[in-house]
């Protein structure tokens, strides 16, 4: 890294980076995490080597290991209730952002924790809503609404996101979840590095 590219960082640790003008709180890491700039990152959880580029916005959010999240994707907005009178929070919460409120106590939860796997790619300007859960190695196309849960190694898009395909049969992906490679130490991933660009070969290793 030049002397340039580490004064664009906020944070610039062993195992941590966070870049410039992002914003985090209540959230714990894992180790070799990087957050892109003018990111905002609250109340969740992220597993080791998951990485989140710029300009996103992540709330409630328990992140596996190996997870790749690109640009200005919103996960948790928020939701409102749609069976209230009304939608808008100063009639139903207390929240400290509005400038009026007509109620002193919380009746609706505006959220609810998103849950996304291992080794997940989610693509720029995706939105996934709250309380949605995400399994291992799926994939999230670029400018798609999750509504709904996502099954393993699934590959999701579109508005609201469906089903495009399955990135393997049933047989290899229930290998790979037995496998779960992304728990192994360190030195079995760098021993095995290169079956990662084969799965036949990849299942075919020892991988005790």
């Amino acid at each position: 890294m030049t002397m340039k590219s580490r004064y664009q960082l906020k944070y610039w640790g062993s195992h941590l980076r966070i870049g410039y003008l992002a914003q985090v709180s209540n959230t714990h890491f894992g180790r070799y995490n990087y957050i892109g700039p003018k990111t905002v990152l609250s109340n969740s959880f992220m597993g080791d080597h998951t990485y989140v580029a710029d300009h996103c916005s992540l709330d409630h959010l328990n992140i596996g290991k190996f997870c790749s999240i690109g640009p200005a994707v919103r996960v948790a907005p928020g939701k409102h209730p749609l069976n209230f009178v009304s939608t808008h929070p100063s009639t139903f919460n207390a929240q400290s952002n509005l400038m009026g409120n007509f109620i002193s106590d919380n009746h609706f939860k505006a959220y609810d924790t998103v849950s996304i796997g291992n080794d997940v790619w989610i693509g720029s300007n995706a939105i996934i809503m709250d309380g949605v859960t995400i399994g291992n190695g799926a994939v999230i196309a670029a400018n798609s609404v999750v509504t709904k849960d996502v099954g393993d190694y699934e590959i999701v898009g579109g508005v609201p996101a469906k089903l495009i395909k399955k990135r393997f049969d049933e047989n290899l992906i229930m290998k790979l979840n037995e496998i779960e490679w992304w728990d192994k130490d360190e030195a079995w991933i760098k021993k095995n590095i290169d079956n990662f660009r084969d799965i036949e070969r990849f299942l075919k290793q020892d991988v005790d």
